[in-house]
């Protein structure tokens, strides 16, 4: 089967006005007429979920400001901050990674870690079911943004306040995005693109200085030159990219000052505090989405965190020009601009502009959707920092150290090894002495492996050296070590099968589950449970495999299922082990709680295949002036008729009419052999006996009594009677005037004859 791709490119939802009031007037997009992995056997990218416990330790390492900041504008605690941070991250590779595949996607959206995901076709709805998010066809739910006044922020971690001169003279204030490099390594700031022109006139500024401040400026507050600090560098020339048919807000500033190029954003002691007190350190970047959860940095504002609205929007600025970015609902005031903009340790952003408040206001005036900020995205937009500067500014991150496992035998080495905190936009070089210089890609999960296929001698001993990188030039230190050549068999030529799921001793009411895993692709696969077969099933080109069965397994009773591989003349097995198929629970349909019956009442209810049934009947019988019920406790008999089918629907049918009075009837199921966690269950009802006005509908001879019951009474095959053994313990009670005499019934075996 052929498996077409189609290149599928977004257009923007459009924002046109004038200085003070936008309008929504077009959307477009270019939609796709296939669906991509049209192969069934082909992998899919899949979503991930991550519990905030998880995040503890990392959460423990932030400064106290930086959790306050979050816990008061979003409303999270920290660790389900950057929990949500890492789900937001998979998110939206995963999401490129469909767009890049040919999947027509409209958008996708994320509150808190539940993601929906808008498609073109209806065929890509049951195509992308197992990825772990909603899908829906259409387009994502619009804002619109036309009745918000918007203006640019005019005004060395990210969110540190700078000042732009014009030869000696100092122009505007804004502030620093993000550290990099340029394409020779030499250090360079992303910052917005308007912070570095002179308003209309357009022309590039000159020097920029540090601005030096213990606190934010405030919205209300004035910077002095008196704050000058130190020279940072100057805006380069012709990079500072903004007004009409640009639709960019990206600038860049050569940092030729003493400064250290670090990968860190201040959060401003979680607010109004100092831009030294805490840092948001960089680990990657990430393109924006619905939902995501993004913190500003500036010097304005410090340290504000708020949700993003829309996630490719082009705004009006009045006179001055269009930028196309996202929507997001943190405070920023003048001065923020080209400050960075995070999703948890990702760099999503830079502060462009936002809506603007009264002289006076602050960010307790700010609300967050009636009040909205702009940011200039790194990526997955239509147009970013990244594809317009391209190798003229490299994001820094924090690379961390690799940490590896190196095995080799006389057929070659293997280096498996992770580099936390990173994904699929970084990579390994590994350098093993004798044997040349390796190159691997890193997964999502920060997984990496170097195989080395060369025939190798026993025992000698090889020394290495793994660098991760982010882009040129960010570069982790160096792992070293060392491995010795061990006397072993060759890799295999056939990949091991593996179970994924489900689990040893899982428990699951589906009597049909799935099951998943790896193997070697191609493979042919059989799932068996003793001597019989439950279905087939292939390995995908991936390595991946899903075996769904096509009869019931065992149900009720703990069981082996074993998985088998055959790739030509390989063979292997995979057991999974004491798993366990819930039965259905025992039910009592005939008659309903709260029922009034006549006495010729027949018991109905269900159960599963297999079950033992056990009925319990208690309650208060009416007894007539002057009557003694006998007081003695002996053993008898309830003689009737029980019937059970193959399915396990069931009926009893007493040979004696109830008397009147108020019962509680108990069922319960069990299964001889079966496994109690799985099979035993029970149910009650409670009903009353009228045999003066003859019943309702759920009793008597309508439902198999004494004429022949209805139909559904002779759907039950006829299994035989037998006489359902009952304690009858009465307590003496003289009632003058009539009364109560209490009555238990309780049955001591169960017949399935």
């Amino acid at each position: 089967m052929s498996n077409s791709k189609y290149r599928y490119r977004r257009g923007a939802r459009r924002l046109a006005g004038v200085l003070a009031a936008t309008a929504v007037v077009g959307a477009g997009a270019v939609a796709t007429t296939g669906v991509a992995y049209a192969d069934e056997n082909e992998s899919l990218p899949t979503l991930e979920t991550f519990d905030a416990a998880d995040f503890a330790s990392q959460a423990a390492e932030l400064p106290t400001g930086m959790v306050d900041a979050i816990e008061r504008d979003l409303g999270l605690s920290a660790e389900q901050y950057l929990a949500n941070a890492e789900a937001a991250k998979v998110a939206a590779e995963v999401v490129a990674q469909l767009e890049a595949d040919g999947v027509g996607i409209n958008g996708a959206s994320i509150d808190g870690q539940d993601v929906t995901i808008y498609v073109s076709a209806e065929a890509e709805v049951e195509l992308l079911a197992s990825i772990g998010a909603t899908i829906e066809v259409g387009e994502p739910p619009e804002k619109d943004y036309s009745d918000y006044e918007v203006e640019p922020k005019d005004d060395l971690k990210g969110g540190y306040g700078y000042v732009s001169f014009v030869g000696e003279e100092p122009n505007s204030r804004c502030s620093i995005g993000f550290n990099g490099y340029d394409g020779g390594g030499s250090d360079r700031v992303l910052t917005a693109g308007h912070c570095g022109v002179d308003g209309p006139d357009g022309n590039d500024l000159g020097d920029v200085y540090h601005l030096d401040l213990d606190e934010p400026v405030g919205p209300d507050g004035v910077a002095s030159l008196d704050d000058l600090g130190e020279f940072i560098g100057a805006h380069v020339p012709g990079s500072n990219h903004f007004g009409f048919e640009v639709w960019h807000d990206g600038g860049l500033i050569d940092a030729t000052g003493d400064w250290g190029n670090v990968p860190q954003v201040s959060q401003w002691g979680g607010g109004a505090g100092s831009p030294q007190d805490g840092a948001v350190t960089v680990y990657d970047h990430i393109a924006p989405m619905v939902g995501q959860e993004a913190c500003s940095s500036g010097a304005t504002t410090g340290w504000t965190c708020g949700e993003v609205f829309a996630e490719d929007e082009q705004v009006n600025y009045g006179d001055e020009a269009h930028v196309q970015g996202f929507i997001f609902g943190a405070c920023m005031f003048g001065g923020d601009s080209g400050g960075s903009i995070v999703v948890g340790n990702y760099a999503l952003g830079v502060n462009s502009g936002g809506s603007v408040l009264p002289d006076g206001s602050t960010c307790a005036d700010w609300v967050p959707g009636d009040h909205i900020g702009i940011g200039y995205a790194l990526t997955g937009t239509e147009y970013n920092a990244f594809e317009l500067f391209g190798s003229d500014w490299e994001l820094n991150v924090e690379v961390a150290t690799p940490e590896v496992d190196a095995t080799a035998n006389e057929s070659g080495a293997t280096l498996d090894g992770t580099v936390a905190n990173a994904a699929a936009n970084h990579s390994v070089s590994v350098t093993v002495d004798g044997l040349g210089d390796f190159e691997a890609d890193v997964n999502a999960d920060g997984e990496f492996t170097v195989e080395i296929d060369e025939a190798l001698e026993v025992g000698a001993e090889y020394s290495y050296t793994a660098t991760a990188s982010y882009g040129a030039y960010s570069q982790s230190e160096a792992a070293t070590g060392t491995f010795t050549v061990e006397e072993g068999e060759p890799e295999p030529d056939v990949a091991e099968l593996v179970i994924d799921s489900p689990s040893d001793g899982q428990t699951t009411s589906n009597t049909r589950p799935p099951f998943e895993g790896t193997g070697e692709p191609g493979a042919e696969l059989t799932l068996t449970v003793g001597d019989n077969e439950f279905g087939a099933a292939t390995v995908g080109d991936e390595g991946d495999w899903t075996l769904e069965p096509d009869s019931d397994l065992p149900v009720g009773q703990r069981f082996d299922a074993t998985v088998t591989q055959v790739a030509g003349e390989d063979v292997q097995e995979a057991t999974v082990s004491d798993l366990g198929i819930e039965a259905d629970e025992v039910t009592i349909t005939v008659p309903e709680d709260g029922a009034e019956v006549s006495g010729d009442v027949v018991f109905e209810g269900t159960s599963f295949p297999g079950a033992s049934i056990g009925l319990q009947i208690e309650g208060e019988i009416e007894v007539s002036a002057g009557e003694l019920a006998a007081a003695d406790d002996h053993l008898d008999d309830w003689p009737g008729e029980f019937e059970i089918d193959d399915q396990g629907n069931w009926t009893f049918d007493p040979d004696e009419d109830l008397e009147n009075g108020s019962y509680t009837l108990t069922a319960m199921a069990t299964m001889e052999g079966g496994d109690p966690e799985l099979t035993d269950s029970e149910a009650s009802v409670d009903f009353t006996v009228n045999n003066d006005q003859g019943g309702d509908e759920d009793g008597g001879d309508e439902n198999g009594g004494d004429e022949g019951g209805d139909e559904d009474g002779g759907d039950l095959p006829d299994t035989g009677s037998s006489s359902m053994p009952m304690i009858l313990i009465g307590v003496g009670l003289l009632a003058a005037g009539g009364g109560a005499v209490a009555l238990r019934a309780r049955r001591n075996a169960a017949s399935n004859a």
